[in-house]
């Protein structure tokens, strides 16, 4: 008796234990139709070159890491995520010791307009995020800042993915 007691509590703890869980996808509804999206190159509204491609690789690469949904090419996908690198904003957020003048790191703040859209033009889903990092100067300002393109591309292609997979 005391052996069923018991595994009908530990059959009832497990079955309720992950109450509200749900395994797999978990699309935003107004995204349910959707299961392969195409990438055409970004647009960049910024004056650093190379950039377009790679923000785009790193959607690509956002969206094949989530597994949510497939890349398809343009005549074959579901949708499109159409997307505007708008603006690269820079802030101090160190300065050297004993000259105030001359940053030793810095905040980037890649910012980004995006919007997926189906193939009757119509805006499934939008927004704007800003991919942000930081990065140490060195005595070479630009290289410092090239180097942390990536890094703020990757930020802002999850916040992305984050909408467009699980609505937030």
């Amino acid at each position: 008796m005391l052996r069923q007691l018991l595994a009908a509590a530990l059959c009832l703890t497990a079955l309720t234990s992950c109450a509200g869980y749900q395994l797999g996808n978990v699309k935003p509804s107004e995204l349910s139709s959707v299961n392969s999206i195409s990438v055409p190159l970004f647009k960049n509204e910024t004056q650093e070159q190379r950039l377009a491609s790679l923000v785009t690789n790193s959607m690509v690469d956002a969206i094949t890491r989530d597994g949510t949904y497939n890349i398809a090419s343009a005549a074959t996908s579901d949708a499109d995520l159409i997307a505007t690198i708008k603006t690269i904003e820079y802030s101090e957020r160190r300065n050297a010791r004993f000259d105030s003048l001359k940053a030793t790191e810095m905040y980037m703040n890649l910012k980004v307009e995006w919007k997926l859209v189906d193939h009757q033009n119509q805006t499934l889903a939008s927004g704007k995020v800003s991919g942000r990092t930081q990065f140490s100067v060195d005595s070479n300002q630009q290289t410092s800042r090239t180097n942390a393109f990536p890094d703020a591309a990757k930020n802002a292609t999850e916040l992305i993915m984050l909408r467009i997979a699980n609505g937030f």
